[in-house]
């Protein structure tokens, strides 16, 4: 089939021919047509097209068209590509819905939604292959969550974290920060390193440095990176090529609310994931897609009236179920909050230099965690049972040197002596930490000698 123009005196085109498109036909029973994908759907359903393009004019082209044919098991992908936007301005797309549909309208909506179904399995299956514990989808709809962001950040709950706020409502509408995204991926990687140091001892000694668990390994950032990366590459053999971004807690994205929309689990009280088999030990990473896959069904909660995160929360942070004010959050202070720590929060950190866990590890779910599979989250610098005295020792090279690839290395030196001086303040007297506290009351830093002589006034009131 060739389409052509053929030019009349005064009267205008409607459209401008710039590929010529053949298609060969062959007789097929009804049964063996599986169906065109979605993809061509989109270019012959004009409403679905304002919704999946959301590309300016000036860009001149659709994106591509797919179409897949399925005969006897057998799949064959064809791309389309610089498909001219004037088509659209112009309403040919309108035009060839109605010429269309009689040919292979009866193919689209049925089959085409068989073999989404059919893919979602499959990714999911790809997603444990790669390490995931578990992957899920949901549709882009976060207008329930909407209200309750913009109503904590209104609340200044979000402190320093600017890019919380910086961002409109691209967090919560996937379609705003990715245009063209219909679904989002969820996927759920254990990190509880295997092991490991017995949390609840190494809080019990105040001469112990406490990390959190999720950083006591690799950057979880590039894990998981990597892993969504080649599962989104992985799709792209299967279907073609797609339009998909990756993000592993990198952009304005309701996380948590998008994998309690996928079925991974439900949004606790300390507003962390929480699954029944897997606790809430575990990262998060999402692709954006603009692939109409089937959705999950999201769990129920099953929190009930247990409070236990709230109860021992060192600061009190979780200032009502599901509401955290990150202001008083530990990981917060001792990560985000670039400055000084506040004084009257600062004796209420204990010996936490890097993060906070009791909310989970009071967590009842929490008994039915899964330890991490991957390697790299195995404890590294023997950092799950560190002594402070020590790593306050560390200089800026060592710091470097000893943290390379760790999530920890982002707060830099200044930081981390920051952190650790105030938890050397917490500890009981002992010549040896005055000593090493005296060591750094000159300290280049301004931020580091205030922490300091605040943790040497502490250990000589005690």
């Amino acid at each position: 089939m060739t389409m052509v123009h053929i030019a009349k005196p005064g009267v205008k085109p409607f459209a401008r021919i710039v590929h010529t498109i053949q298609v060969k036909m062959i007789q097929l029973k009804r049964r063996q047509a599986i169906g065109f994908n979605q993809g061509i759907g989109w270019a012959f359903d004009a409403p679905a097209v304002s919704q999946r393009t959301q590309q300016p004019a000036h860009q001149g082209c659709f994106p591509r068209a797919e179409f897949a044919f399925q005969i006897k098991g057998q799949t064959r992908n064809k791309v389309l590509r610089q498909v001219c936007a004037e088509c659209q301005r112009c309403g040919l797309v309108g035009q060839m819905a109605g010429a269309a549909h009689g040919i292979i309208g009866f193919m689209h909506d049925q089959d085409s939604q068989f073999d989404l179904n059919r893919l979602a399995g499959q990714i999911k299956q790809w997603g444990r292959e790669l390490g995931f514990a578990a992957v899920g989808i949901a549709d882009g709809d976060l207008s329930g969550a909407e209200a309750a962001l913009q109503a904590w950040l209104a609340q200044g709950f979000h402190g320093e974290m600017d890019y919380m706020a910086a961002h409109g409502t691209k967090r919560s509408r996937p379609a705003e920060l990715v245009p063209g995204t219909v679904r989002i991926i969820s996927a759920r990687l254990d990190y509880f390193p295997p092991a490991s140091a017995d949390p609840h001892a190494i809080l019990a000694d105040a001469d112990a440095a406490y990390i959190s668990r999720y950083a006591l390994g690799r950057d979880y950032h590039k894990v998981l990176r990597n892993r969504l990366q080649s599962l989104a590459e992985r799709i792209s053999g299967e279907v073609g090529a797609h339009h998909f971004r990756v993000f592993t807690d990198s952009a304005p994205v309701l996380e948590v609310e998008l994998a309690a929309r996928s079925g991974l689990g439900w949004r606790g009280k300390h507003t962390l994931l929480l699954n029944r088999q897997h606790g809430s030990w575990f990262f998060l990473g999402e692709i954006y897609t603009d692939l109409p896959l089937p959705v999950d069904t999201p769990e129920t909660n099953h929190c009930g009236t247990c409070q236990a995160c709230i109860d021992i929360c060192p600061t009190q942070a979780i200032v009502a179920p599901y509401t955290l004010d990150a202001r008083r959050c530990i990981s917060y202070l001792t990560i985000e909050l670039k400055g000084s720590i506040p004084p009257e929060l600062r004796p209420l950190l204990g010996n936490r230099i890097y993060g906070c866990d009791d909310c989970q590890l009071v967590c009842p779910w929490n008994r039915f965690a899964q330890t991490a599979t991957l390697p790299d989250f195995e404890v590294r610098n023997g950092l799950d049972g560190a002594q402070l005295a020590g790593l306050f020792a560390w200089s800026e090279a060592d710091f470097n040197a000893r943290l390379a690839g760790s999530a920890i290395r982002r707060i830099g030196h200044e930081r981390w002596l920051r952190n650790i001086a105030v938890a050397l303040g917490n500890a009981p007297p002992a010549p040896a930490i005055q000593a090493a506290l005296g060591a750094q009351l000159n300290h280049p830093s301004q931020l580091v000698r205030e922490h300091v002589a605040w943790a040497l006034s502490r250990q000589q009131e005690t």
